[in-house]
């Protein structure tokens, strides 16, 4: 760990040091996540994300872009049983409100398009689950149930890593879709379970 930080450090520091020579962009951005999680049986759930970044330029088909986002990110699981004779559908959905920071490095070989990679901190401001019974298509509210996780029940750091292609559609607009792969547990107890991130969205330079 203390290697990737180093590393992402590195990055940044080189961000920062090659401003002054460098063309830098600003812009916002949000859009769409489809997020879900490594463990098994558990579907992707919908989500949005939104925020800003500033693509600094170190050479013609080469630029560094830090970005700061508000992400919502879940996973959806659904189990069937029976119970006298009727079907019991229970599904909990799982919801966590993050903050994330990738540092993306993008290539640029032709003008319409950017490949793009890089890290990725996220910090996870809080967790929550809503489970819903369904029995036979009717959904049972006295079995609706919420529950907000204790910090000390999952990790509030996220390593990942991004991977992404940008259509540059005018030097202003952009639309983009990046996966995210999660490489830190996200529970406390249960190192293999990890955040999995498709994001679509539109980007505009300021």
């Amino acid at each position: 760990m203390k290697r990737v930080l180093f590393f992402v450090m590195a990055l940044a520091t080189m961000a920062i040091t090659s401003q002054t020579q460098a063309q830098v962009k600003y812009g916002v951005k949000a859009g769409l996540n489809l997020s879900t999680i490594t463990e098994e049986n558990w579907t992707m759930s919908p989500g949005f994300h939104a925020g800003a970044y500033a693509q600094i330029k170190l050479m013609p088909m080469l630029s560094i872009q830090p970005e700061v986002m508000y992400s919502m990110q879940g996973a959806n699981l659904t189990t069937t049983n029976s119970l006298l004779g009727q079907s019991l559908d229970t599904k909990t959905t799982l919801t966590s409100q993050n903050v994330i920071v990738p540092i993306m490095i993008q290539l640029t070989p032709i003008k319409m398009l950017t490949i793009e990679a890089g890290p990725q901190l996220g910090f996870n401001l809080g967790m929550s689950s809503h489970t819903v019974v369904t029995t036979e298509g009717v959904v049972n509210t006295e079995n609706e149930t919420d529950y907000t996780f204790e910090s000390d029940e999952y990790n509030m750091f996220d390593f990942g890593v991004a991977a992404g292609l940008r259509l540059n559609l005018s030097n202003n607009l952009n639309v983009y879709a990046r996966y995210v792969v999660g490489m830190t547990g996200i529970f406390v107890d249960n190192d293999e379970t990890k955040n999995q991130n498709l994001m679509f969205g539109v980007g505009f330079s300021l």
